[in-house]
């Protein structure tokens, strides 16, 4: 199989690789938010803008990170004060407080993080870090579990899962719901049992096959439910003909720390391309808790 992009430990290699990653994941998001019926834009006021080269997500009715952020910033061209000056006139004008800028490493200028701290921002404490490698086999299925694909009938079964694993509100969960009826994207349930304990998405744009999202019930967690679900759909992206698997996931704080997430990454084959700081408002968490 040919890959777009060369393998290699370079730093130019990963730059590219990085904003492939970068816009896929715009791509995807942009998708499902587009794919949401009319009551759901309503009663959320979701967009995903392209404002410069970013994708700039807004939700006024969905108080979390995920669906208020802007990705891609610095994708293709050079930032600019006026650029950083337009995505936060976005957000206050449509009177959201709590969001997130991604600073990427291959943005230029590269000091693209003063600049915005310039305008009053803060990074978070925690960093993303994207995940690539060439799409191909991963791991074999786990004993015990059924992994199937979401049908319609399925789509509150995932939203049931994903929305408490990310501290969605309602409205938010009712997105992930969204994909399984979306003709780019690819929903998978693993089953213990007979019973729903984990779910993931994988959204396809030519060669690159996208893990956009993955959940685990908190009572099943430890049962190999992620990694059964990233050898399934690592097989269809395959099938699919995708070269590249893309991911991220929130970087470790310390060498030591307990990241799930990240080590099944690493177990999956996954390599770090980018770390991208994200920059928000002073106080800015994760969740309404202040985390």
């Amino acid at each position: 199989m040919q890959h777009a992009f060369a393998v290699q430990n370079t730093f130019d290699a990963d730059q590219e690789l990085a904003r492939a990653a970068d816009s896929v994941e715009g791509l995807a998001w942009r998708d499902m938010i587009a794919g949401a019926p009319s009551w759901l834009m309503h009663a959320s006021g979701a967009a995903a803008e392209v404002i410069e080269d970013a994708v700039v997500m807004s939700a006024p009715g969905v108080d979390h990170l995920l669906f208020n952020r802007a990705v891609g910033l610095g994708l293709h061209d050079a930032v600019f004060e006026s650029s950083i000056v337009r995505i936060l006139k976005r957000y206050k004008t449509r009177g959201i407080a709590r969001y997130w800028i991604h600073a990427n490493p291959y943005a230029r200028p590269t000091h693209l993080s003063r600049m915005l701290m310039k305008r009053g921002l803060q990074p978070y404490h925690r960093s993303w870090v994207k995940m690539m490698r060439p799409a191909g086999a991963i791991g074999a299925p786990v004993e015990g579990l059924n992994v199937r694909r979401a049908d319609a009938t399925d789509a509150h079964i995932v939203s049931s899962i994903v929305g408490p694993a990310f501290d969605l509100p309602q409205l938010g969960a009712e997105f992930f719901a969204v994909t399984v009826s979306r003709p780019r994207w690819h929903v998978m349930i693993a089953e213990l049992d007979d019973q729903p304990i984990a779910a993931g998405g994988l959204f396809v744009d030519g060669q690159f096959g996208y893990f956009a999202f993955a959940a685990t019930r908190p009572e099943f967690r430890a049962h190999g439910a992620q990694r059964a679900l990233m050898h399934t759909r690592a097989e269809l992206a395959v099938s699919l003909g995708c070269d590249w698997l893309v991911t991220e996931t929130g970087f470790p704080l310390t060498a030591d720390e307990a990241s799930s997430s990240y080590h099944n990454m690493l177990w999956a084959g996954f390599r770090a391309v980018a770390v991208r700081d994200n920059f928000g408002l002073p106080g800015t968490a994760w969740s309404t808790e202040g985390v």
